[in-house]
């Protein structure tokens, strides 16, 4: 299991680039197998087939290697859903893609959203909130006396809990069937919290 990067190390040496590229790629792929807290340096090293000393170079422990794993995953999630056409009849730009990735992704994302009290989940759950907090502002959705953030935090609680049952359940629905769910949870949530959303279409079929 690696992540899907794109060639765009340029700022670091490419030797660099790849020794830490093996060691993210080895954790992310171990993850699922035994998950986070069984893991050691040495078994990331040896998936990796880099030394300890070698990976000490790079990273403090395995606490720095997850921080700097899972924003490499997520910022390759970030890039789908920015290569994504945008329609503009979509109420959430990033949600197909996320399911989309989840499922191709399966065993690594329950791993993650499994983890509900731990800095890995923290860290999923603040990207989500950002790409909210981001689309809300870019279609320019009006409020009616609600407070945006109550809102991003609606949304993306409610994400998060539609991802990890979708994903735990192994549900049959595809990821554009369930997106559709979600997209038109998401909008009647809005409507009833008073955001005022009717300049955005119904969600794409």
């Amino acid at each position: 299991m690696k992540i899907e990067r794109t060639d765009d190390r340029g700022t670091i040496d490419r030797r660099v680039a790849r020794t830490r590229a093996l060691l993210q790629d080895a954790l992310i792929a171990l993850i699922p197998e035994r998950g986070y807290a069984a893991l050691t340096v040495e078994d990331i090293c040896q998936k990796a087939d880099v030394g300890r000393s070698t990976f000490y170079t790079h990273y403090a422990g395995k606490d720095e290697l997850r921080s700097a794993a899972l924003e490499a995953h997520l910022q390759s999630l970030s890039k789908r859903v920015s290569a994504n056409e945008k329609t503009g009849n979509r109420l959430f730009e990033f949600s197909l893609p996320m399911f989309e990735h989840a499922r191709a992704f399966r065993s690594l994302h329950h791993a993650l959203l499994a983890s509900s009290g731990d800095t890995i989940h923290d860290q999923l759950r603040e990207r989500i909130r950002r790409a909210v907090r981001t689309e809300l502002a870019g279609k320019r959705i009006g409020y009616t006396g609600m407070p945006i953030e109550i809102a991003v935090q609606f949304i993306s609680g409610a994400f998060l809990a539609v991802l990890a049952w979708w994903i735990s359940e192994d549900s049959k629905l595809s990821p554009a069937q369930i997106d559709e769910l979600f997209q038109r949870m998401a909008g009647q949530g809005l409507g009833a919290m008073g955001v005022d959303h009717s300049d955005i279409g119904p969600a794409r079929r």
